[in-house]
């Protein structure tokens, strides 16, 4: 009876278009032994936390189970395949923040794998999230300015910010604040701001992902449309700013300001940009500046990585985040599977372009580029299934 219906599962998988996968791994020989840790100084226990283990077999999320920490931190799973297709991945949600392990494998035989899963206490105050380098480069279109911002966040303390909970909706808190322009149009965020994660303010957007200790580096671009040659910036900053430096396409610009000092002119790849810095900001500050004799270059035929301007500023930036043409169109995925599955695509790209570079470590590359594949085989099977069923 059993090998007759497990006979017409396969039949009807095979019918519907489902892929064996999205069946659950088999009993085997594999261990994983892992530990919670907590890193904060004095920090809390790691007793009794629920561990969840997400199992996929080729990219695609099979099957979960989950366990307890014992009085050590200590928790266990075993009967798993170690089978080449499949791989693991560990999840603990510790005092409001989620925490994740790499992606595991079972190689050349193996049967056990240890692994430690490094947590801190959480804090809902800001006080230690600095800003070590922010960058702000503007291109000149007629009537338009494409403003592309770039930050190098620290969170100087041993435990994870977790920001607190605002007007967003029950549960979702507010981190990482953002001013932008009254006239701002169509925000593009980037670097590791998560777009399902960033919701728009009165004065800006805020980020809902807590910020664990270390560095952070966000970026994010929008336009602006104007009309006269002059436009004056209004910058607030929310974090004390270490260095901070404006590039301007161009050299007839002028820059005017009493918050920034002038600078050499920049060469990036063939291109001129006017260069003005500041240093020490502090929190509640407003910088201000003028940009005047805007010129009317027409950038069509002009493409730029950002990601040269500010490595040659010492930035070192790990991702390659915009592209830009003279027509720029906000990024809207929507329920469009077509549109989803280009956009996965062209940010594997751009990963393996930056891997390439040398710009990433492998445990971090290894890592997001299993994620985004699990995401692409996800909507190919999705939609798979919607012409199955036209």
């Amino acid at each position: 009876m059993f090998k007759r219906i497990m006979l017409f599962m396969a039949v009807l998988s095979l019918s519907l278009g489902i892929t064996a996968p999205a069946m659950a791994a088999e009993d085997g020989n594999g261990v994983i032994e892992g530990r919670l840790i907590n890193r904060t100084e004095g920090g809390s226990s790691v007793v009794d936390q629920d561990i969840e283990l997400k199992i996929y077999r080729n990219d695609s999320e099979a099957d979960s189970s989950s366990t307890s920490t014992d009085e050590e931190g200590k928790f266990v799973f075993d009967g798993l395949s170690t089978e080449r297709e499949y791989s693991y991945e560990l999840t603990v949600n510790y005092q409001e923040a989620d925490y994740q392990s790499d992606r595991l494998y079972f190689l050349g035989g193996e049967t056990s794998l240890p692994v430690e899963i490094e947590v801190y206490d959480s804090t809902t105050s800001p006080d230690a999230i600095k800003i070590q380098q922010a960058h702000t480069v503007i291109y000149t279109d007629p009537e338009t300015l494409w403003v592309e911002e770039f930050f190098l966040f620290i969170n100087q303390s041993d435990r994870t910010y977790i920001g607190t909970e605002g007007t967003l909706g029950p549960g979702i808190r507010q981190t990482l604040q953002f001013s932008l322009p009254e006239n701002a149009l169509e925000l593009q965020p980037a670097g590791e701001l998560m777009q399902c994660c960033v919701y728009g303010t009165e004065t800006g957007f805020v980020d809902s992902m807590p910020f664990f200790p270390g560095g952070k580096e966000i970026s994010y671009a929008y336009k602006i449309e104007y009309g006269p040659k002059v436009h004056t910036f209004s910058w607030k900053v929310n974090y004390p700013v270490a260095k901070y430096d404006l590039l301007v396409q161009g050299t007839d610009s002028v820059i005017s300001s009493d918050w920034l000092t002038p600078d050499q002119p920049m060469d990036i790849s063939g291109v001129l940009f006017n260069h003005v810095y500041g240093e020490g900001f502090t929190l509640g500050d407003t910088v201000v500046f003028e940009i005047s004799g805007l010129p009317e270059v027409d950038n069509q035929n002009i493409i730029l990585w950002v990601v040269l301007t500010v490595v040659a500023l010492g930035f070192g930036f790990g991702f390659v985040l915009f592209r830009r043409n003279k027509k720029v169109q906000p990024v809207r995925v929507g329920n469009n599977l077509e549109q989803q599955k280009q956009k996965l695509l062209v940010e594997i790209a751009r990963l393996d372009d930056t891997f390439e570079s040398g710009s990433m470590s492998q445990k971090a590359y290894n890592k997001m580029r299993a994620e985004k594949k699990a995401k692409l085989l996800s909507l190919m099977q999705r939609a798979k299934g919607k012409s199955g069923n036209r």
